[in-house]
């Protein structure tokens, strides 16, 4: 799912039933960074494939570190606005590192199931997700399904909490 919002969809609904031990605002986040390298492909000055280092776990778990790195370090003034994201009135650098993993990782298997070019295991040019057949609408609708679910269940716990 190259540049695509419905990564969005599986991990909100994990963060907000997991928001004990993974930041939320991080999670999603996480779940796109790595398109970046996509986008650039589609977009920009790189070449194919568009699924390159970053959608491997080795390559996803280096930008993990870098985005708890960096989600760690913001200032305060930028940490009061993802407060709005957050169900929890703290953050923990864990739940940071758990976000950040649980996003890159759920989108590597998400474009490991979808696409013949990934190479989740890299340095392995095996892909044990991905499965012949499988059609793009039924993966999209489980995004958005979940999508919806998250934004409810997000909602309903939210309002719960203030």
């Amino acid at each position: 799912m190259p540049f695509t919002p419905f990564h969005l969809g599986p991990v909100l609904l994990l963060g907000v039933l997991l928001y004990r031990w993974v930041d939320l605002p991080t999670l999603l986040v996480s779940s796109i960074i790595i398109d970046i390298r996509a986008a650039l492909v589609v977009y920009g000055p790189l070449g194919p494939p568009a699924h390159g280092i970053l959608t491997t776990f080795v390559g996803g778990t280096l930008i993990a570190i870098l985005l708890t790195t960096v989600v760690s370090s913001l200032p305060d003034s930028i940490n009061h606005w993802l407060g709005f994201g957050r169900l929890t009135d703290s953050v923990s650098r864990r739940a940071i590192f758990a976000g950040s993993v649980l996003g890159i990782y759920s989108h590597v298997i998400l474009d490991s199931i979808l696409y013949t070019d990934t190479r989740p295991l890299f340095p392995l040019a095996w892909n044990p997700f991905f499965v012949d057949g499988v059609k793009f609408i039924p993966v999209y609708a489980g995004c958005t399904l979940t999508g919806i679910l998250g934004v409810i269940t997000f909602a309903v716990k939210y309002w719960s909490k203030r």
